[in-house]
């Protein structure tokens, strides 16, 4: 049973009700929110909660108090100075989304003028200040990382034979209705006649058990939740899909003059990743002031009930991520394992902080975004079988085989065929070295200019604090002396 806003702020929490009597008091953040943090911290004072429950897992916890403690605001240390063995161990492991992402909130935090993650800070040092227990609530993130590349994998191989299926089938409907391959199918339909496609044009065996059991688990997840908040906009990989997914977003959150918004990012963006350009305040600015109206205005709807805007503003910086890496990505595996896998974990362990308070309030800190799924699974969060799900959730998934003895396998019959044929050996690790190297190249290159990009962001952003740049003065006169017209297209 939950309610929303009983003795705390309605604007920034919901409140469910433990069976053990414990009020569970979930604030609603957005990770680059000054306001996010001041509600955190208003709410853990108000309440006095015994326990803490964060969004954070050890390691990330770890890494953002050592950069608490040295300073780095926007966390743009760990980017930097990448040697060539870091970005190859990067390339070829699980390590490059990580790192991107760690990128896109670095850059974000910076244009927003905030530390990314500071509402966790926050509630760390004001649980400490009360005594409160701090409980980790989230999957580790190598975990994360791992399963959204195994779905992402077998979900987009999915979609590719799907894809291939109905180009031939358009192709076979094509043929028939110009009389020619000795196929006739109806010109009015996108499926062959009841006796199916004859023997000798299916060429596709079918999913594999695997990629059958893939399907299964995200169509039960969908079932759960059944909104998809993605789909904006047409090709939604094409630069104009991306616009104006980015305008229709803009709009909802009640930018002002978003086309002058979205020119001013592009400039931006070009400025920092050119490595003899200069990034201008003025575009920092107008981009900040846009920002946090998005940001703060669809918190405030997700802490409502209505994640919508903010799941597509959060699952835009983890598709950036992915395309900045190189790396397929797939919106179903976002939904199913950055979003509604970590719902039912977040709902489990609020839900254990109440039971081992007997009575007392907890508090929440978790993304806006997981708040109506946390809500949705609250009924059930304290059964057995939603504690058997979730460690199944909290695990790397298992692979069709062993990657370790995929390696020794390969090494076996390297070292074999480099014994009895040499030649055809180094051939085969040539033609190998061949096919990586542009990949390898790719993230060489991309990791030293985002890397350098971020560096040059909060060069300008701590510059522009050092000078009292702030809301309501530049960029005010930036919009009004823009002349550019600004017509929602």
């Amino acid at each position: 049973m939950s309610a929303r806003g009983e003795e705390g702020n309605s604007d920034s929490c919901v409140v469910l009700q433990h069976p053990s009597g414990s009020k569970v008091y979930v604030v609603g953040t957005a990770h680059v929110s000054r306001k996010a943090v001041q509600d955190v911290v208003s709410l853990i004072q108000r309440v006095s909660p015994a326990a803490v429950v964060l969004e954070l897992d050890a390691e990330r916890e770890k890494k953002m108090l050592e950069q608490a403690e040295q300073g780095d605001t926007y966390g743009v240390k760990k980017l930097q100075g990448k040697s060539t063995w870091q970005i190859l161990k990067m390339s070829l492991s699980c390590e490059a989304l990580p790192f991107f992402m760690s990128t896109v909130y670095t850059i974000t935090g910076a244009v927003m003028g905030t530390a990314p993650g500071g509402e966790f800070i926050a509630a760390d040092e004001a649980a400490r200040a009360i005594g409160a227990q701090i409980v980790l609530a989230d999957r580790e993130q190598d975990a994360t990382m791992a399963r959204l590349q195994y779905y992402t994998r077998y979900l987009t191989r999915q979609d590719s034979r799907r894809q291939a299926e109905e180009r031939r089938m358009r192709e076979m409907m094509d043929q028939g209705s110009t009389g020619r391959g000795g196929v006739s199918y109806p010109t009015d339909t996108n499926v062959p006649p009841a006796g199916g496609m004859p023997g000798f044009l299916r060429r596709d065996p079918g999913p594999t058990l695997k990629e059958r059991e893939v399907e299964e688990e995200v169509r039960e997840s969908q079932a759960v939740n059944p909104e998809d908040p993605w789909g904006l906009g047409p090709a939604p990989a094409s630069e104009a899909g991306m616009r104006q997914r980015l305008l229709e977003m803009m709009q909802e959150g009640g930018c002002a003059r978003p086309n002058a918004v979205l020119e001013a990012a592009r400039r931006l963006f070009h400025d920092g990743m050119d490595p003899t350009g200069r990034i201008n305040p003025e575009d920092v600015l107008a981009v900040r002031e846009c920002g946090t109206s998005l940001v703060e205005t669809f918190r405030q709807r997700a802490i409502k009930g209505d994640d919508t805007w903010l799941q597509r503003l959060e699952r835009e910086q983890v598709a950036g991520a992915k395309e900045a890496a190189g790396m397929e990505r797939s919106n179903a595996a976002i939904q199913k394992v950055v979003v509604d896998e970590r719902d039912l974990i977040l709902a489990r362990r609020l839900w254990e902080a109440g039971q081992e308070t007997t009575g007392q309030p907890v508090v929440g800190v978790v993304g806006a975004g997981h708040i109506k799924g946390i809500t949705r699974y609250w009924d059930v969060a304290g059964e057995p079988a939603t504690e058997a799900k979730v460690q199944r959730y909290l695990q790397a998934p298992a692979e069709e085989s062993s990657p370790w003895l995929t390696a020794a396998l390969t090494g076996v019959v390297l070292g074999t065929i480099a014994y009895r044929r040499p030649r055809a050996a180094g051939f085969f690790v040539g033609a190998v070295a061949l096919a990586t190297a542009p990949y390898l190249g790719f993230m060489a290159v991309t990791v030293n200019r985002f890397s350098k990009f971020a560096t040059k962001l909060v060069d300008t952003v701590n510059s522009m604090d050092a000078a009292g740049a702030c809301f309501g003065g530049q960029e005010g006169d930036w919009a009004a002396g823009n002349g550019s017209t600004d017509e929602w297209k």
